[in-house]
């Protein structure tokens, strides 16, 4: 049940669209949303303010470091208190963690990156470095407006805390805000191809008045209710052996089959428009591509629960009926 009730959710989501319309500087974006009293609204329903916070970062296409705080609030038991700002180094898919990664913004050369680091024997910890020790290069050829940069270091971490399942509870976490986000991208796509086919005609009749098109329009709106209530379904499952973890990675990974949905289906009904860099649609189609990359890719994920299943794993339970 939630805490906030449907007339307050629909205006804390009107305030927040309008705090990513103002601009989304980490300096600017923490005064409004101070000044708007979003610590009240988490305690409220930390659930609904999320997926609110990062849907509407979705639809505005805005980048920030929202989802390192996500992530760091899952380890503020495990990791000494923070001396200064601290960022999270993303692992990337097929490198060493640690190592090579994903960083979301700029940082300080103080600022203290978090890190998962794994021993030669398979062990994870969890290593604090200053954002010093690494060389950074921005991400500008897929989403160059994503404010991304590829972090690389040759220094050697030091554990300060062993991973365990904080590292677990951290990237659930960290999927179901970026499940938000992904629906939120593809909530604005459909927008976008919704006016772009009401407004041209063609044989003297809009494109959306087409049945072919009004189609390809409904299939990407069942795909983003489907992952809107998949992402309701993961928060209201249990955390017993696992099945916060496991509800989170089934989440994303209906949220990653739904952005190719909703872009190939945007692409098709926008026709020529839809290949060009004229149509906005190109962004929110390497958007929502880099998101569904970012912690497990769809693909990946849905490999690793089957190799799960396979192996014998018994499936948490996602929705009680």
């Amino acid at each position: 049940m939630s805490g906030l009730d449907l007339d307050t959710i629909t205006e804390v989501t009107a305030s927040v669209r309008e705090v990513f319309a103002a601009g989304t500087g980490a300096a600017v974006l923490a005064k409004a949303l101070d000044e708007l009293g979003w610590t009240e609204v988490v305690e409220a329903d930390p659930a609904i303010a999320t997926t609110i916070l990062f849907s509407e970062q979705g639809r505005a296409l805005a980048s920030s470091r929202l989802l390192d705080d996500v992530v760091l609030n899952q380890l503020g038991s495990v990791l000494p208190a923070a001396s200064g700002s601290r960022a999270v180094l993303y692992p990337r898919t097929g490198a060493t963690p640690g190592t090579v990664g994903i960083l979301l913004g700029a940082v300080e050369d103080d600022t203290e990156i978090v890190s998962m680091a794994m021993d030669e024997n398979g062990n994870a910890s969890w290593c604090l470095r200053p954002a010093s020790d690494f060389t950074t290069e921005a991400i500008t050829g897929f989403d160059p407006t994503c404010g991304w940069s590829l972090a690389r270091t040759s220094t050697a971490a030091t554990a300060v805390a062993a991973a365990g399942t904080s590292w677990d509870d951290a990237r659930a976490a960290g999927r179901l805000a970026i499940t938000a986000e992904i629906i939120g991208v593809c909530a604005s796509a459909l927008e976008l191809a919704v006016s772009h086919t009401s407004a041209r005609h063609q044989y003297g009749r809009a494109l959306a008045s087409f049945q072919a098109v009004r189609h390809q329009l409904s299939e990407s709106h069942a795909a983003i209710e489907s992952a809107r209530n998949t992402l309701a379904a993961a928060y209201a499952a249990s955390p017993e052996h696992g099945g916060g973890a496991w509800a989170a990675k089934v989440a994303k990974v209906r949220a990653g089959q739904t952005q190719a949905i909703v872009m190939r289906r945007g692409i098709q009904v926008l026709g020529a428009m839809g290949l060009t860099l004229e149509s906005e649609m190109h962004r929110y189609v390497t958007r929502a591509a880099a998101l569904d990359a970012l912690l497990g890719g769809h693909a990946e994920l849905a490999v690793e629960i089957g190799t799960e299943l396979l192996g014998g794993a018994a499936p948490a339970r996602v929705v009680t009926i």
